[in-house]
């Protein structure tokens, strides 16, 4: 400003707080205020000004541009916002700076602007590209995330369907079951009373002949001729009778019989904790299938193709202890008392062999098959006990000894056990 030709001189805010009048030598952009050298020279001793440039005027301070207008602080209020904290990425007042950020080298926020200014500044414009690069992503993946939804419905009906397709194949399996077992109970029932039907008929009508042989002779009393011819017959006939009740009685028997669980089936559904197994694709169950078939491929112990099964577990008379039996698999039942699980199908040996495949080794890996008597304890593994052999997963044979014969190697999943009688 100019007054009658000459510049007007300002004064030295600092200086004007304490009351003293003096001379501004310039004008401190940073914290817009006019400033002598020596209030200039105090203030940036403290880190948070030592950035500070004292220009000739406030022309100078703002040539590149117009001084903006600064934001109040949110934490301070009527604080304005002019600085920058670079390691934090944070703007604030001087009182959130000398707070939060006075072990950091602090900026101003005009001494970054130039990259922002007239939406034309190379920061801005690579701000501006990621920005629509990740709205270009998100409406992307939103259209993904609705598909998703209407897929929700589709996955829990098929896997719903599934569930109860299975559920209503274990009814009706049981229901033609149970309804064999009745008709076989309603065949003896209609056997016997057939017999007892036949029985009554025949013992009734003894029962009408010898009632006629009393009423003849009651009637013939007075006729001794008569008497005596009749009595001579009837005591032939009696014979006959004699016998014929002898007969009856002896056929006068009805066959009784009652239901004994199936201790198989009975087993299965104290063990069986679930219905079946939620499968969820491209997780670890594939992982452990890749491994199981490299083992496969990598075990040198011979193998043989198992021939198709003749008869499925489930129709079989079993003795199990802490196993589950899946159809055709058998697995060791955890959280159970003791730590073996054997298992003896009590069905006379018809076949000249018999096999298994290993689809899990178990954490402690102990397997065995074999054969063994009636009477073989449940709490001994095949092979150990008197009579019996067992072929046992550390490729040992052991036959009635607790001492094994080396037979193979070790079997891994994957293996074709068979053993040969």
């Amino acid at each position: 400003m100019e007054v009658s030709g000459k510049k007007l001189r300002k004064y030295c805010k600092p200086c004007e707080q304490r009351k003293v009048s003096k001379y501004s030598d310039g004008f401190c952009s940073q914290c817009e205020e006019e400033m002598c050298q020596r209030c200039f020279d105090t203030h940036k001793q403290w880190k948070l000004f030592r950035e500070h440039r004292l220009a000739a005027s406030v022309a100078t301070a703002s040539s590149k541009g117009k001084t903006p207008t600064f934001d109040n602080c949110t934490k301070h209020l009527n604080e304005p916002i002019k600085f920058f904290c670079p390691e934090h990425g944070q703007v604030g007042c001087g009182d959130c700076m000398v707070i939060s950020h006075k072990t950091c080298k602090v900026e101003y926020v005009l001494e970054h602007i130039d990259g922002y200014k007239d939406g034309k500044g190379k920061q801005f414009k690579m701000l501006k590209k990621d920005i629509e690069t990740y709205e270009n992503e998100a409406k992307s993946l939103l259209g993904s995330i609705r598909r998703n939804k209407n897929h929700v419905e589709d996955v829990n009906k098929k896997f719903a369907l599934d569930v109860k397709l299975f559920r209503d194949e274990i009814i009706s399996q049981i229901t033609k079951l149970a309804d064999a077992m009745l008709k076989y109970g309603d065949d003896i029932m209609a056997a016997d009373m057939k017999k007892i039907e036949n029985l009554e008929k025949e013992n009734k009508s003894l029962v009408d002949e010898t009632t006629g042989m009393r009423d003849t002779l009651q009637s013939e009393a007075d006729q001794p001729y008569k008497l005596f011819i009749s009595s001579l017959s009837y005591k032939q006939n009696l014979h006959l009778v004699r016998d014929q009740l002898e007969r009856i009685k002896a056929n006068n028997t009805i066959e009784k019989y009652d239901f004994t669980r199936d201790c198989n089936l009975e087993q299965l559904m104290k063990t069986c904790k679930q219905l079946g197994v939620l499968h969820k694709p491209n997780e670890s169950g594939a992982a452990l299938r890749e491994e199981s078939v490299k083992a496969n491929k990598a075990t040198p112990v011979a193998k043989v193709l198992c021939s198709p099964k003749d008869q499925p577990l489930l129709d079989r008379q079993l003795v199990c202890k802490n196993l589950i039996i899946d159809g055709d698999l058998i697995s060791y039942a955890e959280k159970t008392k003791g730590d073996l699980g054997l298992f003896i199908d009590k069905k006379t040996v018809l076949w000249d062999s018999f096999e298994i495949e290993v689809m899990s080794i178990g954490r402690n890996g102990g397997i065995a098959i074999g054969v063994v008597p009636d009477n073989y304890p449940n709490n001994l593994l095949l092979g150990l006990g008197n009579y019996s052999c067992g072929y046992h997963s550390d490729g040992k044979v052991f036959k009635g000894s607790k001492s094994g014969d080396k037979c193979g190697n070790k079997w891994k999943v994957g293996d074709q056990i068979r053993v040969k009688m």
